[in-house]
């Protein structure tokens, strides 16, 4: 049998109380205020995206219409500024046409220059018209008609070296074309360089200048060979009127070109270019003296020859300065 439980705590009146169970205080959810200036508001953002992509989607489709509904239109105007590919081409290739040309032209003009004729009249005829037929009015080359006292040359062959604008008049453009000549004169073999003045008009080179003959080859003698960095071409100044500094200029410049015609040992001294070599200077006229500061330039012609009855005649420009009582040429036929 069971006893019957008897709760004291309920009688006796000291007896602590149990505690009583607290009740849940419902969390009332605030909702943050943004510090955002514009709040976000996601259904206009859309809506926005939606009307700008409609409203690129028309421009597109419009801009299409235009353009195929112009199409024939631009056709047409295409068609007549449309340019002539052969044309093009022509005028595209004409200005190395005519650098082509100029180049093979002198290669054939000295090819023959430095050969002799056929012994007969109507060979040295011939060759004479042919040579001065692509010479300009006015330029008188020696050895056209062919060499005298029966020197015999044959070109043996003729090489393209450089080529550069030495001008332009108008439409017309000034080559400087220079050249190695490898000829025989009485069996004896020379080897030359030559630059040749010339333009391309109406279908042929026209030489403006008499050539000029150089030897390319720098010296290598560095206690005299004086290389001065300046760009000092002179392209102007004062004609040179005194009789005595005239005079004594044009003393060096005759000693001058028999020293580099022979490329002599003592061309150094006076020199910072080589000389032809074994030739002998024939002849020598200056046209023109120009002095500006203490650089002089000379321009002129000079007659050599490397067989006796075989003359050359050769332009020439120096440009040298004082040393001392002297003169040093610093730069010639550049």
């Amino acid at each position: 049998m069971n006893e019957p439980k008897i709760h004291l705590e309920n009688i006796h009146p000291s007896a602590p109380q149990p505690p009583k169970r607290k009740k849940k205080e419902k969390k009332i959810k605030n909702n943050e205020i943004s510090s955002r200036g514009i709040p976000f508001k996601k259904r206009f953002f859309q809506n926005t995206l939606t009307v700008f992509f409609y409203g690129l989607f028309g421009v597109f489709l419009f801009t299409n219409i235009m353009v195929l509904g112009r199409l024939d239109t631009i056709v047409s105007v295409a068609n007549e500024k449309a340019i002539d590919p052969e044309k093009l081409l022509v005028e595209m290739k004409a200005g190395e046409a005519a650098s082509d040309m100029v180049t093979y032209e002198g290669e054939q003009w000295l090819a023959l220059y430095f050969t002799s004729p056929v012994n007969t009249e109507a060979a040295v005829t011939q060759r004479k018209e042919k040579l001065e037929s692509q010479v300009a009015e006015g330029v008188r080359i020696d050895g056209v008609e062919g060499q005298t006292d029966g020197v015999q040359q044959h070109v043996q062959k003729v090489s393209y070296i450089h080529q550069e604008v030495a001008g332009k008049q108008g439409k017309d453009i000034l080559y400087r074309t220079l050249y190695e000549v490898v000829m025989t004169e009485n069996k004896q073999t020379k080897k030359l360089q030559v630059a040749l003045y010339g333009v391309y008009k109406e279908g042929q080179l026209v030489i403006v200048q008499l050539p000029e003959y150089l030897n390319m080859t720098k010296s290598t003698t560095p206690s005299r060979a004086v290389q001065n960095p300046e760009n000092y071409f002179v392209k102007d100044g004062n004609a040179i009127e005194d009789g005595k500094e005239k005079s004594n200029i044009e003393s060096f410049i005759q000693k001058y070109l028999e020293l580099y015609c022979k490329n002599d040992a003592n061309l150094y001294l006076v020199s910072a270019v080589k000389g032809l070599d074994q030739a002998t200077l024939e002849g020598a006229t200056i046209d023109q003296l120009v002095k500006k500061g203490d650089a002089v330039r000379v321009q002129g012609t000079y007659t050599f020859s490397y067989t006796k009855g075989a003359p050359h005649t050769s332009y020439f420009s120096l440009e040298m300065r004082q040393n001392k009582d002297s003169y040093f040429v610093e730069k010639m036929n550049e």
